[in-house]
């Protein structure tokens, strides 16, 4: 399971909970890593799927929210793509 580019997910920070859209996925190691932009616009970069860090992508939540339809993010992903808008987070 992973997450594509344009894909809704929860990021969790010191267990406060944010909606946003995953940029890019890319393999650093064995690990798979994920830049997230975050509805606040914040870009964080190289987050995992890992709970023992402190901030990371929450399966669980994503799947209860954001794969049922239930939440999804208000970031226009697709307009700021065709625009080439979206930032670019990883060297």
């Amino acid at each position: 399971m992973g997450y594509r580019a344009g894909d809704t997910v929860i990021v969790s920070h010191e267990e406060v909970n944010h909606v946003g859209v995953v940029l890019d996925k890319y393999i650093i190691g064995k690990q798979t890593v994920y830049d997230v932009l975050l509805e606040s616009r914040l870009a964080l970069i190289m987050l995992n799927t890992s709970s023992s860090r402190r901030t990371y992508i929450d399966k669980t939540l994503t799947a209860k929210l954001c794969d049922t339809g239930l939440v999804e993010v208000t970031i226009p992903y697709k307009e700021m793509l065709a625009n080439e808008t979206l930032p670019i987070c990883h060297a």
